[in-house]
């Protein structure tokens, strides 16, 4: 009798086995894609779509509708190039085209562009599109990190572009302790190069991390750093070309006093 309860038990005890053997492991589950990784897959998907004189606002809502994807249309820097969203005059018939190609053609002829921030997808001016990418807010803590991962981690999370020379990679592998709160992304890349030994120049919307000596060559053709308020791409402040650089705000003039009234007679 205790023969056959010890051979129930082992049979009991290799069926278990093998039930926990064949059990599926879970799969880890995947990361969510950050607004950055999800608007770059849209503009490479392809759509059809068509437009007969559609306003800039419709033409843009229905682009929305056939990627299924956000896309935020920078209005005020639109408006000071005098143009009006609401107008139409709009046309293409896309079939089979990718969505970055189809905005390119769809607006080239009102000189507007599209890009990613990280909120999505945006189209504005090329000036504007260039504010909103380097002054988004950003937080960073390289401590422990290289200079390279942490200018990658910063170019992945707000779609800006942000190139290290490669004749500076030697400086910018070294680790290096480097935080800041809430600041303008361009302020945050030159702040971490300059902790790692390196300075930023800044030519068009990107930004250029080299060494020192090599930025003061490139400064006299390089753009200004941005200031927190763009250039009015129609009328450009003293000392700039329509649509040129961002300048900081003209010092106050001053105002000559009122002349005095003349006595009465």
């Amino acid at each position: 009798m205790s023969q056959l309860l010890w051979k129930s038990a082992l049979l009991t005890l290799a069926l278990a086995c093998s039930s926990a053997m064949a059990a599926p492991v879970p799969a880890e589950p995947k990361s969510a894609d950050s607004p950055v990784q999800k608007a770059r897959k849209a503009l490479e998907q392809t759509i059809t779509a068509k437009s007969d004189g559609k306003s800039l606002h419709d033409a843009i809502e229905l682009l929305k509708e056939v990627a299924k994807v956000d896309i935020v249309l920078d209005t005020g820097a639109i408006q000071m190039l005098g143009i009006d969203p609401n107008q139409s005059g709009i046309s293409f018939d896309f079939k089979n085209v990718k969505l970055k190609d189809g905005l390119r053609t769809a607006f080239a002829a009102m000189n507007l562009r599209c890009g990613v921030t990280a909120t999505g997808i945006v189209v504005s001016t090329e000036e504007g599109l260039t504010l909103r990418q380097l002054r988004q807010r950003v937080t960073v803590d390289a401590d422990g990190r290289t200079l390279a991962e942490t200018l990658k981690g910063l170019a992945d999370d707000t779609g800006a572009s942000v190139v290290i020379d490669p004749r500076a990679r030697k400086s910018a592998d070294e680790k290096n302790a480097f935080k800041v709160e809430d600041a303008p992304l361009e302020s945050a890349v030159r702040l971490a190069a300059d902790v790692g030994g390196l300075a930023v120049v800044r030519m068009g919307n990107v930004l250029f991390v080299t060494t020192e000596a090599r930025a003061d060559r490139l400064r006299a053709d390089a753009d200004r750093p941005l200031g927190s308020t763009p250039g009015n791409p129609v009328f450009p402040f003293d000392g700039g070309a329509a649509g040129g650089g961002l300048l900081p705000n003209p010092p106050p003039q001053a105002i000559p006093p009122e002349r005095a009234a003349p006595p009465p007679r």
